[in-house]
Order: structure tokens, then sequence, then C-alpha cells
């Protein structure tokens, strides 16, 4: 993000909907409302709305800290501005920060320790970090690896980004993160040898699968083992959704690669860019929906997702509830268990469907979407439902480059009421079309719950499926080239949603993992949903279009 851009989007006036709030009262307020509205260049400004919401950007909260500070004599940090977002609390905090006659009217502590920095994360992190998502990933690698070299590869990248040794907060502070001054080690565990390959895979997956503690700054893990069967190393990854995300790996493996070369040869790795901050990326969120017609977009959604009916499946288990129960400050379910299967869809079949997305004028992925809705409903279930699909936001170079989660969501209901295209083809690429014009809402989950359930706010899951494209990451240290893990290495086997299809583009063509939640239905269902899939998939386009005309 430029300084610019920053510069610009921060002026825009408040929503009619925002500025209609109470108006400040008191000295200090008045005061606080002034700098602000100056720097904002608004006429005035609600007392209890987030600054955030209003426009203010991290450039600005730095020259309002340093106003606010000649003003009142009171030194104001940075992350004071995080903590205290609107005019009456920040004006509060200034009123026991001058009055220094009693312990009692101090101001608060504050949460981070001295030297680390309290900052605000974007509102897709924040409802991800009670979700406790998690991403693996392993390899096998052919040839010599050192651990020692790789460990220092690893806290090359865990210093680098932000994400990656933050401390998200959770309660009443949710929504904060505490980066640290020492961002400190990376956590690495070097699993010594085991006998076989099936036993390292065991060992590696024992070691990521134990918790990690956002709150603790622990968000990843690394760990490395060697089978005696086949004299290979096995690493892998572990990282939490909160601060990870697709893209994310794409860097890690690519950084991972470079800081082990560039340590193997006695030197410190050299980068090509900086990365963002935290609060750069919360900052540039609030200035993508800031840019959007959010109002049409909200309609949109709204009218989209009316009375979208649960998504009925076949062999439903008995006495499952409609709607899974939800962790403490999450809009989501639990996630359930589920079952796993993979399986390859040969580059000979997909040329067909590769050709047919050129000619209609669209991604090819938007015709496996519609191969997944279709094999659902030939599966036994009803036609009507939404698939969420995961969106990587784009926000230039640098951020682009960032380990952090900058995935939206969009949904598609290609058979809904509103859909009306000629084969379920068509009406996908519709539903495409028309959901990424208005995705720039939907991708805070606050609007997705608000649109499925209205003032509840919840993500009703039982309504939904989910697909998801996967990049496949290369990994090398030095000469030693490693080889993705596809066999359960890349999923748990807990699922949120009752169905989840995950697609990754591989040489030899799509490498597809299906998950079934076993809690919600039976097992067979999995099976089911995969036959019907590889049916579609072989008879091409042309067939498809014919018979859901």
């Amino acid at each position: 993000m430029t300084q610019q851009k920053a510069m610009d989007t921060s002026h825009a006036a408040p929503s009619s909907d925002v500025a209609g709030g109470e108006r400040p009262h008191g000295e200090t307020e008045v005061m606080v409302e002034r700098v602000f509205a100056e720097l904002l260049d608004v006429p005035g400004l609600p007392r209890a709305a987030s600054l955030f919401d209003l426009g203010l950007d991290s450039m600005w909260v730095t020259i309002a800290c340093a106003r606010l500070e000649q003003i009142t004599g009171v030194r104001v940090r940075f992350t004071q501005i995080f903590r205290t977002p609107t005019i009456a609390q920040l004006a509060a905090w200034l009123d026991a920060a001058r009055d220094t006659s009693g312990e009692q009217d101090a101001p608060a502590k504050p949460l981070a320790a001295e030297g680390d920095e309290l900052v605000a994360i974007t509102p897709v992190q924040a409802e991800t970090v009670p979700q406790k998502i998690v991403v693996e990933m392993a390899w096998w690698v052919d040839g010599e690896v050192d651990d020692a070299v790789l460990e220092s590869a690893a806290t090359d990248v865990h210093r680098r980004h932000q994400a990656l040794h933050a401390r998200y907060l959770s309660g009443p502070e949710l929504g904060l993160a505490e980066v640290p001054a020492d961002p400190g080690q990376a956590e690495f565990h070097r699993l010594g040898e085991e006998g076989s390959d099936d036993a390292a895979l065991e060992t590696l997956r024992r070691t990521l699968r134990r918790p990690l503690r956002l709150d603790e700054g622990k968000v990843w893990r690394c760990a490395i083992v060697r089978s005696r069967q086949s004299g290979r190393t096995l690493f892998g990854l572990a990282a939490d959704h909160s601060g990870f995300d697709g893209r994310s790996l794409v860097i890690v493996t690519a950084e991972l690669s470079a800081a082990y070369a560039a340590r193997a040869a006695g030197e410190a790795p050299r980068w090509p860019s900086r990365t963002a901050s935290l609060a750069e990326m919360a900052c540039d969120f609030r200035h993508q929906l800031a840019s959007a017609d959010t109002e049409a977009q909200r309609r949109y959604w709204r009218d989209e997702l009316h009375e979208l009916p649960p998504c009925r499946l076949p062999g439903r288990s008995d006495g499952v509830s409609e709607i899974p129960p939800m962790p403490e400050d999450s809009r989501y379910s639990l996630p359930g268990p589920a079952v796993l299967r993979e399986f390859v869809v040969p580059q000979a079949q997909m040329e067909s469907w590769e050709e047919y997305a050129r000619d209609e004028g669209m991604p090819s992925s938007v015709c496996v979407a519609a191969v997944y809705v279709e094999s659902i409903v030939r599966a036994g279930g009803t036609p009507d439902f939404g698939v969420v699909v995961a969106i990587a936001n784009n926000s230039g170079k640098v951020i682009d480059g960032t380990v952090t989660n900058r995935v939206g969501n969009i949904v598609l209901r290609p058979n809904g009421p509103s859909h009306s295209g000629a084969n379920i083809l068509a009406r996908t690429r519709e539903a495409y079309l028309r959901a990424m014009a208005a995705r720039d809402v939907l991708i805070v989950p606050e609007e997705l719950g608000s649109a499925l359930s209205g003032s509840e706010k919840l993500i009703q899951l039982d309504r939904l499926v989910a697909l998801s494209y996967t990049p496949t990451p290369e990994l090398a240290f030095g000469n030693a080239a490693g080889t993705l893990v596809t066999e359960g290495g890349a999923l748990s086997t807990q699922c949120h949603f009752p169905a989840m299809l995950v697609v990754a583009s591989i040489p030899e063509g799509l490498d597809i993992a299906l998950q079934v939640r076993t809690d919600m239905h039976d097992a067979s269902l999995a099976d089911r949903i995969k036959e019907c899939f590889l049916d579609i998939i072989s008879g091409g386009p042309e067939r498809l279009e014919l018979t859901t005309a």
C-alpha cells in the first residue's frame, strides 16, 4: 500500500448511519474530535464509533498521537489508539492519564509488554482466531538435509513475518494482537529416525497436531524426521489459519528454500522486499471496504442468500442438530470428524473442460464448481444450497508477498431462484460473476452471517458446503528437492462443513480431496459424491450441458 493511497482513502466522509451517532460532549471529547476531524477532513464525528471505521489508518494514527501529546502533555503511544479506538474511550483515557493524584485514576496497564506493539488485525483474522483451523503440509526430501541450517532458516522466516510470531488475543480483546519486540525462535522439532516411512509419517503428524497456542505467539511449528526404510527425510509444518493461508504456503516454502541456501553458505538471507505489518494489513482491509459500494453489495447478498435452505444430503445421521454448537467468540460451528476420499483427475480429461472455460470466458475453476454442485445433487442432495469458495484478496506487491490470512469468501448458489441459465455450467458462471462483483462486503464474516441469519449473524453451516483451491508449493533444501505428501498430508480428520472439496493443480492434472462429516452423514456419501464427480468429468462439459438444461 503506497502512502498516497492511504492519504486518498482516509479522507472519505463517514457514512450517514455512522455520522448520525451521538456527538462528543465535555472538553476532552470535543478536543479529541477536533484533532481527528481535521485529519479525516470531516466536519464532525460521533463519540462512540470506531475511528478506524471512519477512515483512520496507521499513517494518521502516528500524526494524531503527536498532536494529542502536544495539546495534553500526555505521551500517547501508537498502540493506545487501537486499545481505545472511539473518541469517548480515548478522551476518558487521556483524562485518567492527566490525573496523577491517585492510583485508582491511573490509566489501565497496557496489554502488551514494554517494547511490544498492540495492533488491530483484520475482521477475517479475528473471526478465525477461535476456530483453531490448522493447515498441515509435509514433504519427503531426497538427499542430505542439515537440521541446524534448516532450523536457522525457519527462524529467519519466523522473524520476518509478524503473522507468524504475533500473540493473537481473544475474549474482550478479540481483534487485537501483540507484536513482540523480539520475535524469538521458530518452534522446530528434531524427531530423530523411525524404522519405516509409515512410522515417520505418524511421528511427524503426532507432533504437528499438538495444539498451537495463539495467545503465546505459537502460530506455527516445523518438524523433521528420517526414515531408515527409504533413507529419506520428512519435513512438515503446521500453521494456524488466523495468520496463514494458501498464498502464505507458497511464500513460506519459497523463503525457507532461499534462507536454507543462504545459511548453508554461511550467510544471512537477503530478501527482495520488505513485508507488511499486521497494522498495515488491517488498514488495507479497511480501505478495500471503504472503496466499495457496500450498501449495494449488502442488498445483493441479502437477496442472493434470502431463505437459503439447509443443504439436505442423503444418509443424514440421526440426532444431529440443525446447527452444530459454536465456540465462544465465533460465528462458526465447531468442526466435526470427517472421512477423506482422495483421487486424481488426469490432465487428459481436464483438457476439454479447460477449452470450454476459455470459450465461455470463465476460469476452469468455475467448471469444477459446477461439477461439484451437480455431483452432490446426483448423489441425492437437494438442488438448492450454497457453496462457500475461498478467494484471495490481492492488495499490491508488499502485502501479497507477506504471510497472513488474506482469504475472502464468496457464496455460489447456482440452483437458487436468482439464476436461470440454460444449464448448471451457465448458472454457475453467472453466479460466479455476480458474486465476484459483490465480494468486498462478504469478505467480512459478520456480513455473511447477517445475510444468512439476520441479527444473529451466525454462519449456519448446515446451509453450506465448501470448495477450496490450494497451490502446490515447491520446496528444496540445496540440491535436495521435496515431494509433497498428498495422502492425508494436507488435511486433518476434521471439517467445519457438511462436505468440502479441496482442489490442487499438479502436473498430472487435479489432485482432489473430498471430506464429508461423519457426525452428520454416513461415510458412504463421500464415495457417492466421488463417483458422480468422476463420471461427470469423464463425460465432458457438452454432456453436462445437455443433462442439466
